[in-house]
């Protein structure tokens, strides 16, 4: 059992190299609940991103967790290449309508992005700095980044993309071919700016979505080449969200340079069993039915048995199993970091 209690970064590198910590760690992606909990909307966060910042650095401080995120800007690189982002007044930024239309509309793309200017990427890559001035060293900052074939997805429409992988695959690969480098180089502009986890979900590839011959064509060797670009810039961890039903995938997913899988619906016993040598898990609370709409009691209970199905020999970290409400009440997100610091602890 460790007797010296841990920074976070060092109890996460524990949990990495799959080894137990002094104590589980505890990590929820917060952006939405942050900004609630300091009494701010998304409309006052875009105006003042310090506000973000503080927002952040107080959740951190008050739960006792062990990671913060960025502003987790889904739209960044969509932007940056031509697609119009709306701001609603409290909730996530999105894009409503898509920019290719038409294949011709490739032309009309920005290709050379630089973090550094286009869009609203200066404004997330200043946060990013800030949180890793504010917290310092031992809190591990997580930014998000748009892998490939969710920004092609974007950029089309959704719809209109998976229709084109049965109509015309070449214009996909080639749309696909487009958008790598300027997601790649987002990712990198992150890594420069302090973050030391680059995190990513693609809920437009599950395999509610998708067949796994599509993922393992259009999805899967973009997103490793990818990570392995930014690996090879820089010595950092990759977590991936995996939204929904992932079952036939997982293998894929883990191959594409992944370093923690933030799971949903899944028995995170048997999933250690399978996985847990060659990832870290994080999961796997019920955002909505526990987090949300739950007692504290069943919280804790939950808790404990995420915590007794894949902590032991390291490798788990305590979150919910998606994001976590905006409208999370207080006392239950207290309730299970209060799991984590009494039960979760190296035996």
């Amino acid at each position: 059992m460790n007797s010296r209690q841990m920074t976070s970064r060092e109890r996460i590198e524990e949990t990495l190299a799959h080894r137990e910590p002094d104590r589980v760690p505890i990590v929820v992606t917060s952006r939405e609940f942050s900004i609630r909990y300091s009494q701010l909307t998304f409309a006052d966060i875009w105006r003042d991103w310090t506000r973000y910042v503080d927002a952040q650095t107080t959740l951190v401080r008050d739960f006792h967790l062990d990671a913060a995120w960025d502003i987790w800007c889904t739209p960044a690189v969509d932007e940056a290449m031509g697609a119009h982002m709306e701001l609603p007044e409290d909730d996530p930024p999105w894009i409503p309508r898509p920019f290719l239309k038409e294949k011709e509309d490739m032309r009309k793309l920005n290709t050379k992005v630089n973090p550094k200017k286009d869009g609203r990427m200066p404004f997330l890559l200043a946060v990013v700095k800030a949180l890793k001035e504010q917290l310092g060293p031992e809190i591990p900052v997580i930014a998000w980044v748009s892998p490939p074939f969710r920004t092609a997805c974007m950029l089309r429409g959704t719809e209109n993309l998976y229709l084109d992988m049965l109509l015309n695959a070449d214009f996909v690969k080639e749309l696909l071919e487009t958008v790598i480098a300027p997601c790649t180089e987002y990712g990198k502009a992150l890594v420069d700016a302090g973050a030391d986890i680059i995190a990513t979900s693609n809920p437009v590839a599950n395999n509610d979505c998708i067949s796994l011959a599509h993922y393992a064509e259009f999805s899967h060797p973009y997103t490793k080449r990818m990570f392995s670009a930014i690996k090879a810039y820089r010595d950092i961890r990759i977590l991936y969200h995996t939204c929904g039903n992932w079952d036939d995938r997982y293998d894929l997913v883990i191959d594409e340079n992944v370093d923690i899988l933030h799971v949903d619906k899944v028995d995170l016993a048997p999933f250690k069993q399978q996985w847990g040598q060659k990832i870290a898990i994080m999961g796997n609370v019920r955002s909505v039915d526990t987090m949300l709409q739950g007692t504290a009691d069943r919280v804790e209970r939950e808790a404990i048995a995420c915590i007794e199905k894949a902590s032991k020999g390291g490798g788990f970290i305590l979150s919910a199993d998606c994001t976590l409400p905006r409208d999370t009440p207080t006392h239950n997100l207290e309730a299970m970091v209060s799991v984590a610091l009494s039960r979760g602890m190296s035996r």
